[in-house]
């Protein structure tokens, strides 16, 4: 299967309960973002993993010098992708919330999706894994965004809304 055909795939299974449990892992985070994973267990089935934004538990993180909370900046808990990768499961989706905002791969997501190897070339820090970006106003989620990595342009193109 094709990369475009294996995310198109995959954005089809998204459209129904998958997509609506992903939803009730990051309303609740309001007004703080949400976030987790999607993996792939060994059957081959999506497993929503919810996972705790440990921005809420700091005052504040530096971000391209600027002050970012947990109402605009999320680090997921890594414990639940680390059980995930243990099972064998294979990762497939980062999510997260963007409060108020609208569902869009902003310039902190880049920050945290992407790194500069040795060369200067700019690479997927977890290559392959696509991101969803959920739209959560007033704490209802209310649309998503899937994003993907593009080889040719070096960045995060968006492939799916909904």
């Amino acid at each position: 299967m094709s990369d475009a055909s294996s995310r198109s795939a995959l954005w089809e299974q998204l459209s129904g309960p998958l997509l609506e449990e992903i939803y009730a892992a990051v309303a609740p985070a309001y007004p703080s973002e949400g976030c987790g994973f999607v993996f792939e267990d060994e059957a081959g089935a999506l497993r929503v993993l919810p996972a705790d934004n440990l921005a809420k538990g700091r005052g504040g993180v530096d971000v391209d010098g600027g002050l970012r909370t947990a109402a605009d900046w999320f680090e997921p808990d890594m414990r639940p992708w680390l059980r995930a990768e243990r099972a064998g499961w294979t990762a497939r989706i980062i999510f997260h919330s963007h409060p108020d905002v609208g569902a869009y791969f902003s310039k902190s997501d880049r920050a945290m999706a992407l790194f500069t190897d040795d060369d200067g070339t700019l690479l997927e820090r977890n290559p392959g894994v696509l991101h969803l970006v959920v739209s959560v106003r007033q704490g209802v989620a209310d649309g998503a965004a899937l994003f993907g990595f593009d080889e040719a342009l070096r960045d995060f193109v968006e492939l799916a809304r909904r």
